[in-house]
């Protein structure tokens, strides 16, 4: 068989096969923006009114399983002041006692433990280079992607805190970022910004978003955070 029958039938089959491959289409999912007057307390809790308050995000979807639903979900909420950005998760997990968590030390990229990662995209521009994102572990470590330059690298971690807990079934984490920690647009009126939230589990394999979006870092389709008002520089 010469070489243009061989590219002629393999042409073939990638069109017959195509026919059944599934198209996944990645639709920004939504969070209105919620302004609270009284924070939550971040203690690994969340049974403070501001998360009663709180738009909630669920259905996960895992990125190593063609992006099927996770078997084990998360729950996110996210508020802010004019201080702050306050962000919950609720992880279930049905072996919260097999959790992974070796990393002790903040500012160390805790990539092969059970992880939670906050994304912000504050010109909303969908470039990785705009991206900041904040992540944790069981053990409550605090890594920040793209520290503020002028803020010695021992000093970041005292600018913004992080409070986790395990429970019966699953474990929680709570996060307050002060908007000082970002660059975002001087605006006199509300905007919409990019976010996103995933998690890493080890144990399972699992690499769950909650919205949905391809691997490639520029253009990607995060969630939007609707119509919040950051405070004046």
């Amino acid at each position: 068989m010469n070489t243009k029958s061989l590219i002629y039938i393999l042409l073939i089959l990638l069109v017959v096969l195509g026919c059944n491959i599934p198209i996944i289409k990645f639709t920004p999912k939504e969070l209105p923006g919620v302004k609270v007057t009284t924070p939550p307390v971040i203690d690994g809790k969340l049974d403070d009114d501001a998360w009663k308050k709180a738009p909630r995000g669920i259905d996960f979807t895992d990125r190593n399983a063609n992006h099927e639903l996770a078997k084990d979900q998360s729950m996110i909420m996210l508020v802010y002041t004019d201080l702050a950005i306050y962000v919950a998760w609720y992880l279930y997990d049905e072996n919260p006692d097999q959790l992974v968590a070796f990393e002790t030390k903040d500012q160390m990229r805790p990539h092969q433990d059970d992880w939670v990662s906050f994304t912000i995209d504050p010109f909303h521009t969908h470039q990785f280079q705009d991206r900041i994102f904040f992540m944790t572990n069981p053990n409550g470590v605090k890594f920040v992607s793209h520290p503020p330059p002028d803020v010695p690298l021992e000093d970041v971690p005292l600018m913004w805190d992080v409070a986790t807990a395990i429970v019966e079934d699953g474990w929680i984490v709570e996060m307050v970022i002060p908007w000082n920690m970002l660059d975002y647009p001087q605006i006199d009126e509300p905007i919409d910004i990019g976010i996103n939230f995933d998690r890493g589990h080890p144990r399972t394999g699992e690499n769950s978003w909650w919205s949905t979006v391809p691997s490639a870092e520029d253009d990607r389709p995060d969630g939007h955070w609707l119509d919040v008002l950051p405070p004046k520089k």
